[in-house]
């Protein structure tokens, strides 16, 4: 469906098919070609467009790794993990989560993670975070959310991170599960307009 147009956004398993691709040798020669006047070949890459990745907005990796490296923004991110667990699950946004989140904006680096675009391992998972954020936390749904994957919403593989409150969560916790954690806020942030 985004070859024929039919989509706006990339699933991530578009995505991963072109990271794949990209990782072959000719790969990367395919993504820069050009396509003279063949109008599949126009068409598809006009396509495509979407699924690849943006250099005019910084990705929610780095900008969770510049924040981590700023003691204020990486005090606030902590406070974030600690308030904001419920809403890894979708369950809900406390006025305490909604008090963070409005910390962090206020501070340069959690702005970058305000504007960023949700990007690697854990696009998926940021993704549905940013929209829990936004309909939970200011009552604001995205109404183009798709969740990533197959044309009907939903996706074939699903991640068993749907714990429970952050209780739970700290008693089971890994560093792992922390920079998930942490990349989530990076993702949540991003689709947030500024105050």
């Amino acid at each position: 469906s985004v070859l024929s147009g039919q989509r706006r956004k990339c699933p991530s398993h578009c995505i991963s098919s072109l990271v794949q691709l990209n990782l072959t040798k000719s790969g990367p020669a395919l993504e820069d070609c050009s396509c003279g006047h063949d109008s599949l070949c126009q068409s598809t890459k006009r396509a495509i467009e979407p699924c690849l990745p943006r250099t005019t907005s910084t990705g929610c990796t780095e900008a969770r790794h510049q924040c981590e490296r700023d003691r204020e923004c990486s005090s606030a991110m902590q406070d974030y993990l600690h308030h904001c667990g419920k809403l890894f699950s979708g369950a809900t946004c406390s006025n305490a989560c909604r008090n963070v989140i409005a910390k962090m904006r206020k501070h340069p680096k959690g702005q970058k993670l305000d504007s960023c675009v949700c990007d690697g391992a854990e696009r998926n998972i940021c993704e549905f975070v940013k929209s829990s954020m936004r309909a939970l936390c200011f009552d604001d749904p995205d109404p183009d959310y798709e969740q990533s994957g197959s044309d009907d919403g939903s996706d074939e593989e699903t991640d068993d991170w749907e714990t429970g409150g952050p209780e739970e969560l700290g008693s089971r916790a890994s560093i792992t599960a922390a920079v998930c954690a942490r990349t989530l806020l990076a993702s949540i942030l991003a689709l947030l307009p500024l105050f």
